[in-house]
């Protein structure tokens, strides 16, 4: 029974359950309605908090997006069934469909409710900010030297070891657009796990700035106080596994603790960079002086048109505007702020707006609309400055104009007593530097690197001068102009004029200035002679500059009125009587560089305020007469470069031979001193003084020029040359060895008795020295010989440069072993005639010139060798022979006709020939990489490298010239390596058959369409020039295979004097070369044709019209006997020259003609044709084979027809073709007898007057026009000639 009830149950339980799903069919229908309309309403109430989340700038996150697509996926099913199920209750449904309809209207039922359950604990979130994604907003435009700077501060960023990245400019130059855009970059790049940018300004506000970041990491402060929100970013920043945070627009130091930035102790363990822009570079490197910093410059004046270009777009292509348009962009100094500027302006505007903007911007009107923003900038800029002192000092460089001299800048500054608490002018041109140096720093003077001027950006300088106007005014006319008077009434406000070097036509009378303080008149050219009463109205007077003025007989007697004068220049002038300067007791500096006079007065003795006394150039003085120098007690700097100070002392010699030199021991204030001493007997023997000498230029002795380097009086370096030949004794004066030890430059000549310079001229290592140049001293041995002495470790450490010029009886540079400090600053050493000298460097020395730049050797008959052989106790000793000159970049090898290779040792063995030993030049011992010039002049190695050689990558340049011994130059293995090389000279090498050795294992390709392998690496495929002379065995230039790309660059190509040589390009070099601009080829013999084009494929990319496009524009030809064609045959329209602009043709005996007729048709830019002494009968000929259509050619800038001594040529062109030439005005025809016509068809000449018949031009001729003319004169010389038979 029990069985019987479990059967009975489990068969009635699915029955039931089946039975339910029928009899609940409608009830589940109603409940899935329900479910799904309930759905649909969370739904809404859900996506209202996303939209309110949304709108408050939040993220939603990925489980509510998801959520809502489940929603969707559930609602469309529910509703899809319950559809489905209404049509099909129309008609009869049966139990088996409700019992389906409704079991899945119960799962659906389930579905709907597990969406309902699902919660969240929030829908969004806030994410932290990006940087903006588009270009317009970054005001970022790609130009090149930006793009560069750019990825050169990526790169430095990706280094972990630089934490702090500076760039600084100018204003308006364009770091904010750069920095924005290199964070846009490197995020996008995912360099960074996040970046953020905030903006400092002028007024930093420590809180928005922390607002700034906070919010590009989205964080929100809770914290009440400044301290706990530092604390707080600071902790958020450290969150992320590597942050950039970039400052922009930094003007003052920034307390980034006080921000929450970490930095300092803070930054350990932090991999938090920081990239800051700022104005000046002093900001950056005072606040983060480990950082790496760039100055961003301003634009070239091809990048400037550029940046033009696309921002204004199509609108400057307008023929009409576009040349004033590009004078607008040059106009605008480079400053892209300027530049957009201008293009906003300009927008939608017509010629007349961009010829008036054009005028403002050359006229520099700051006020002005354009410069507004600008102004404004450097304005700031200006304000920003950071002491009175630099302030007024900018101004004065606004007020004088471009290109100011730094020695008018500092007796500017002293006497208008800019610079205070100064009290020697040693001093004040310190201070001179470093507000040099600030300025630069601020970016508001440009970085030349140079001391002796200082120039500013034009636009600065304008608005310097419309600052300095309104606080100073002034009058100025820069150099070269014409002088235009203002009103006499103007001057009565002036502080300063300056007419430098300019054309002054008349002075006045008198110039009424009562506050003038600098007065510079410089004429240029007219020796204009000065009013006596000129300076009556100018008792203020400071300094007083005169250049290029007549002063004769005596100077003007108002000039004894200015009580106040400190400066008197009189450069350039012309000069007699000028006894009235020692009235004028307040001058502290004088100057008479470059004037003519005969005497010094010896009034010039009464100026006990003297502190400068300047007679460089004085040629015409005629000595300094007795007690005028010693009397000037004041004085701290004299120059008497290129001035007769002897003149008296020669005269008198028997009586005192230190007449006026002899003074010097009295001036015990001199700190700079330039002289010129010929004769070395009246030098002032020990002169303790010379101890206090912080600046000297010092010539003694003959064979010393002065020239312009050593004129520039205001440098402050120090100089001695000496030459002892006439008197060796003086190298033992005390004061010669005290100017030898502290000689930053010193120049020794003809030196006697003298085997070593350290130890014997000077015995604490020449510590000071930057610079050595020993001249035809014969018996010098050594720099540093076996001498011990006391400072053996510190030998020249400072020495830059060493020149050693006909030293013929010197070994060597040093004995081992060297010093420890010595050369190690070593960067240039040039050697010549120094006969006895085996090696340049012992092993051991060449270790210590890690800074070696430039090595230079000629004429040297016994080195074998530039490096010496390891010393057996340094092999024994283990250390390595192998020498890395990382720092050279040039080698000069020249006249060494011993010379073996580099060093002794060599790992790769060098062939055996029949005549023996065969040398090669480099080897593994001795490596250079990064040379990148290399010269070989007639040294006798037979091969320069071997395969295995990889330290020549960076080569630019190579001269090889005159080495008689090499067969060949390159083998392929070495050519693909010189991947830089950009100038390429080979001559005079007699047995270099071909320049490329050929390569078994590339085999040979003779035809072009056998085109080089892909997988091939180039040959020199940035080579540029190649230039090859006197190779009189060459036969092939190109390597018989060329891969892509080699060649591609190659600009211009000259060869001349190869005598073997057939032809120039073989056909697969062609579409190689497709930069060539410019051929040269003269005095090849046995040269037959330029061009061979036998079997060229002409199928080339980007070519719409297939053939060949050659790029040459210039074509010159001398002295080529046997040449035949310039193209072995017609290229039959598969290779063009469109591009041509000048082609030459001269003594080429076997020429018959210049162009075939089918190239003829497509030299659109032709402008310039001369031939001459050739064998040419047409210029352009027509295929003989083919019988050619009457053609019409236009030769659309051809201006310049030359034709001399062509006694076989007959026409231009004998087919019966139409020629125009609508711009041709110059036509030579001189010694042509067989030209009977110019041309057969239409001829059309339109401009041309005359024909030219001597090369000279006096002699022409013209009959209306260019073929009756030619047709009259060869009648004309027919009948001259037959009337002599």
């Amino acid at each position: 029974m029990d069985t019987i009830a479990s059967v009975a149950s489990s068969v009635a339980a699915p029955l039931l359950r089946n039975l339910t799903y029928v009899l609940m069919y409608s009830t589940y229908l109603t409940e899935l309605e329900t479910e799904i309309k309930r759905l649909q309403s969370e739904e809404k109430e859900v996506r209202h908090t996303v939209e309110a989340a949304k709108r408050g700038g939040e993220e939603i996150e990925d489980t509510v997006r998801d959520w809502f697509d489940r929603v969707h996926a559930a609602v469309e099913q529910g509703q899809a069934f319950l559809q489905e199920e209404e049509r099909e209750r129309v008609g009869c449904m049966d139990v088996y469909l409700k019992y389906t309809n409704s079991q899945r209207a119960r799962t659906l039922v389930e579905i709907v409710r597990e969406v309902r359950k699902e919660t969240f604990d929030r829908v969004s979130y806030r994410r932290a900010l990006r940087c903006n994604v588009s270009p317009a907003a970054r005001e970022y435009v790609a130009i090149q030297s930006r793009t560069e700077m750019l990825n050169d501060v990526v790169k430095v960023l990706k280094d972990d070891g630089v934490d702090i990245v500076g760039v600084y400019g100018m204003a308006g130059v364009g770091k904010t657009a750069l920095v924005k855009e290199l964070a846009w970059q490197v995020e996008k790049d995912g360099l960074f796990d996040a970046v953020v940018v905030a903006t400092v300004t002028n007024s930093p506000d420590v809180g928005r700035i922390r607002n700034e970041i906070a919010d590009g990491l989205g964080l929100k402060f809770d914290e009440l106080t400044e301290l706990g929100r530092a604390s707080r970013l600071r902790q958020r920043i450290r969150q992320e596994q590597k942050i950039l945070v970039v400052l922009d627009d930094m003007w003052e130091k920034l307390d980034l603790t006080k921000v929450g930035v970490p930095f300092g102790e803070d930054y350990k363990g932090c991999k938090c960079q920081l990239l800051i822009t700022s104005r000046n570079l002093n900001v950056l490197s005072s606040n983060f002086g480990a950082g790496k910093f760039y100055r961003l410059e301003v634009l070239s004046e091809d990048e400037s048109w550029e940046l033009f270009e696309k921002r204004r777009g199509v609108v400057v292509r307008d023929p009409s505007i576009q040349s004033v348009a590009k004078k607008v962009a040059k106009s605008c100094g480079g400053l892209p702020l300027l530049i957009v500027t201008v293009v906003e302006e300009l927008k939608n505007k017509d010629l007349y707006a961009w010829k008036d903007a054009l005028e403002q911007i050359t006229s520099f009107e700051v006020e002005g609309c354009l410069y507004s923003r600008f102004r404004s900038a450097i304005e700031l800029s200006y304000d920003h400055l950071e002491s009175h002192e630099l302030k007024t000092f900018f101004l004065l460089l606004g007020s004088m104009g471009n290109g100011c001299r730094t020695r008018d800048l500092l007796v500017f500054g002293w006497c208008l007593g800019l610079h205070k608490h100064v009290d020697s002018l040693a001093d004040g041109r310190n201070r001179l530097y470093k507000l040099i140096d600030n300025l630069r720093a601020a970016c508001l003077l440009l970085d030349d690197g140079e001391r002796d001027s200082v120039v500013a950006l034009e636009v600065v300088r304008h608005v310097a001068a419309s600052i300095a106007s309104r606080v100073k005014p002034f009058f100025t006319v820069q150099r070269n102009k014409e002088l235009k008077w203002p009103r006499m009434d103007f001057f009565r406000t002036c502080h300063h004029i300056f007419l430098d070097w300019c054309y002054i036509r008349k002075l006045p009378e008198v110039l009424e200035c009562p506050n003038l303080k600098i007065l510079q008149i410089n004429s240029q050219g007219n020796y204009l002679k000065i009013p006596d009463d000129f300076f009556v109205q100018m008792k203020e007077l400071k300094v007083l500059s005169l250049g290029g003025l007549n002063c004769t007989p005596s100077l003007p007697p108002s000039l004894s009125l200015l009580t106040d004068l400190q400066a008197f220049y009189l450069c350039k002038c012309m000069l007699e009587d000028i006894a009235t300067v020692g009235e004028i007791t307040s001058l502290e500096i004088l100057s008479l560089e470059k004037s003519e006079l005969k005497e010094l007065p010896a009034e010039i003795g009464g100026l006990s305020n003297l502190r400068l006394l300047d007679l460089t150039d004085c040629s015409t003085l005629g000595g300094i007469p007795g007690n005028v120098i010693s009397r000037l007690t004041s004085l701290e700097e004299l120059y008497m470069g290129n001035c007769d100070v002897q003149g008296e002392a020669r005269e008198s010699k028997s009586e005192n031979n230190d007449l006026s030199l002899g003074e010097l021991k009295h001036l015990n204030q001199v700190t700079t001193l330039n002289v010129q001493i010929e004769d070395t007997s009246v030098f002032p023997r020990d002169m303790l003084s010379f101890g206090r000498l912080e600046s000297y230029k010092i010539l003694i002795g003959d064979g010393w020029k002065w020239s312009g380097v050593e004129s520039e009086n205001y440098k402050a370096s120090r100089l001695l040359k000496l030459n002892s030949g006439a008197d060796p004794s003086i190298l033992k004066d005390y004061g010669i060895k005290m100017l030898m030890t502290k000689a930053e430059d010193l120049y020794l000549a003809e030196l006697k008795g003298v085997r070593e310079v350290l130890y014997e001229l000077n015995d604490e290592g020449f510590s000071q020295l930057k610079h050595l140049c020993i001249l035809n001293c014969a018996e010098m041995e050594s720099i540093i010989g076996s001498t011990e002495w006391a400072y053996s470790d510190h030998a020249f450490p400072n020495l830059e440069s060493l020149i050693l010029h006909n030293l013929i009886n010197m070994e060597r540079i040093c004995s081992d072993p060297l010093p420890a400090q010595g050369f190690i600053k070593l960067q240039v050493i040039k050697v010549k005639g120094c006969d006895r000298m085996e090696f340049l460097f012992s092993h051991s020395m060449v270790k210590h010139l890690s800074e070696l730049v430039e090595i230079e050797i000629s004429e040297c008959k016994s080195m074998t060798n530039i490096l010496s052989g390891q010393r057996q106790e340094d092999a024994d000793a283990g250390q390595t022979d192998k020498i890395r000159l990382i720092n050279l970049r040039s080698l000069t090898l020249q006249c060494l006709p011993s010379l073996v290779s580099l060093s002794p040792e060599s790992s790769t063995e060098a062939p055996q020939n029949g005549t023996g030993f065969s040398s090669q030049l480099f080897n593994d011992k001795v490596e250079f990489p990064n040379l990148e010039t290399l010269k070989l002049y007639s040294i006798n190695i037979h091969n320069i490298w071997n395969h295995q050689l990889s330290y020549f990558q960076n080569l630019t340049s190579l001269t090889v010239d005159g080495c008689e011994r090499l067969t060949c130059i390159f083998s392929y293995p070495v050519a693909i390596k010189l991947v830089k090389l950009e100038h390429l000279l080979l001559s005079s090498c007699k047995l270099v058959e071909k320049i490329f050795e050929p390569d078994e294992n590339l085999g040979h390709v003779h035809h072009f369409r056998k085109s080089a392998p892909t997988e091939l690496a180039p040959i020199f495929p940035n080579l540029e020039t190649f230039v090859i002379s006197e190779m009189d065995n060459l036969i092939s230039i190109w390597p018989g295979l060329l891969p892509q790309n080699s060649f591609c660059k190659l600009k211009k190509m000259e060869i001349t004097s190869c005598n073997n040589l057939l032809n120039v390009f073989p056909c697969h070099v062609l579409d190689k070369l497709q930069s060539l601009e410019s051929l040269n080829v003269w005095n090849c013999m046995a040269l037959e044709v330029v061009y061979e084009i036998d079997g060229i494929n002409t199928e080339q990319e980007g070519s719409s019209q297939g053939g060949l496009d050659i790029p040459l524009r210039t074509l010159s030809l001398g002295n080529l006997p046997k040449l035949k064609h310039l193209w072995n045959k017609d290229p039959q329209g598969n290779i063009r020259f469109q591009n041509l602009f000048m082609v030459k043709a001269s003594k080429c005996k076997s020429l018959n003609y210049v162009f075939p007729l089918s190239l003829a048709k497509d030299l659109l830019h032709l402008q310039f044709l001369e031939i001459s002494d050739c064998g040419v009968e047409e210029i352009i000929v027509s295929d003989k084979e083919r019988v050619e259509a009457a053609l019409g050619f236009v030769f659309p800038k051809l201006v310049s027809i030359k034709f001399f001594k062509l006694p076989d040529l007959r026409c231009f062109c004998s087919g019966n073709h139409n020629l125009r030439f609508p711009l041709l005005n110059l036509f030579y025809a001189v010694e042509c007898p067989a030209m009977e016509t110019f041309s057969w068809g239409i001829l059309r000449a339109s401009i041309l007057r005359k024909i030219h018949l001597t090369r000279e031009g006096d002699q022409w001729y013209w009959e209306g026009d260019l073929n009756t003319t030619i047709r009259k004169l060869f009648n004309r010389d027919l009948q001259a000639r037959l009337s002599t038979l």
